[in-house]
């Protein structure tokens, strides 16, 4: 199963809001994939394995694992444009 890691430097409540609408988004796509948030300080990209982040905060990571910068899910605009990019990473 493929694996989104919502990495979120800002409040629970919009991690969890992030996770959810991508969830919510894949679903309604038929699109099978397991959505995680973590505290983008507590991130272990070793452990979690993630096939796309989702950057809700400051970028700290160097990695090759493509990054979609998550603004939108805070301004909550184009977030289904942010899904559409989550998606194409998958």
């Amino acid at each position: 199963m493929k694996k989104i890691l919502v990495a979120c430097g800002t409040s629970e409540n919009k991690k969890k809001f992030a996770v959810n609408t991508i969830k919510d988004y894949c679903l309604k796509e038929g699109v099978n994939v397991e959505v995680e948030g973590k505290n983008v300080y507590e991130v272990n990209l070793e452990e979690e394995k993630p096939n796309v982040i989702v950057l809700i905060g400051p970028n700290k990571f160097k990695t090759d694992i493509p990054i979609v910068v998550g603004t939108a899910f805070i301004t909550k605009l184009n977030m289904d444009e942010a899904c559409k990019e989550i998606l194409s990473y998958l």
